[in-house]
């Protein structure tokens, strides 16, 4: 026992742990290194980098955390991988043979900017994910609006409708199923609020039955799925636009 003990505190052990003492505070120094500069000014220490030194470290430990933003940082993030400001909700209706959804979300543009998006009908295709088409087109005084979506990419499932588009200028705006395939019903719904400070709040609403052909669950993941990213994606459009100056 009396040999272990020595053999523990030789120099060549000791000499191994000074090492790796060392390398435990260069890893915290490493970690603390992107919060330094956010205390008190301190003078400089012996042994320690100088001043513009820790600066040109910050700065290059800084460039590399851009390179991994959140990806809630910017909008056009948000719009691909979702939005964690959605509020989003869904569930079955008719039965288990239908599903109504309703989601919303703050747009930082004015309820002008977010109104002129929306209907800006023949670009949806443009902003709003797996929209393949859109085409308006007038009857009499009812606008209709002929549109195609991507239900599944792998199983190749779309939806054609025509949509009887009823408007309430900046304030609700009505989609209802004329006829086409992939749903036996579709209405959905959108609302605009004006909030302080030049925001908005946009609200959507659907409530649909698809065919018998469309699997349920497949219906209601993609609409869990899709409804979040599409709400993500017209705010960071018409954050776009309104920083661009466009209404």
């Amino acid at each position: 026992m009396a040999k272990d003990l020595r053999s523990i505190d030789s120099p060549a052990a000791a000499g191994v742990r000074r090492s790796q003492a060392r390398v435990v505070l260069a890893l915290v120094a490493a970690l603390a290194a992107p919060c330094g500069g956010l205390g008190a000014v301190r003078a400089p220490v012996a042994g320690h980098p100088s001043a513009p030194a820790r600066r040109t470290a910050n700065a290059r430990c800084a460039a590399r955390a851009v390179l991994v933003p959140s990806p809630f940082s910017f909008p056009a993030l948000a719009a691909r991988f979702g939005d964690a400001n959605v509020d989003f909700s869904t569930t079955s209706v008719d039965f288990g043979l239908g599903l109504k959804s309703e989601g919303s979300v703050t747009i930082e543009a004015p309820l002008a900017v977010v109104w002129s998006l929306v209907t800006d009908y023949e670009r949806h295709p443009e902003f709003i994910p797996n929209i393949l088409a859109s085409k308006l087109e007038r009857v009499g005084n009812q606008m209709v609006l002929n549109q195609c979506g991507l239900l599944s990419n792998k199983l190749k499932f779309r939806a054609d409708m025509r949509l009887a588009i009823t408007e309430r200028y900046h304030r609700e705006l009505k989609l209802q199923r004329i006829s086409g395939h992939g749903f036996l019903d579709f209405k959905a719904r959108y609302s605009f609020s004006a909030l302080p400070g030049d925001t908005c709040r946009l609200g959507y609403e659907v409530q649909a039955v698809p065919c018998p052909i469309f699997p349920m669950p497949i219906v209601q993941h993609k609409v869990k799925k899709e409804v979040p990213r599409m709400l993500s994606a017209l705010r960071a459009k018409a954050i776009e636009r309104q920083s661009a100056g466009v209404e």
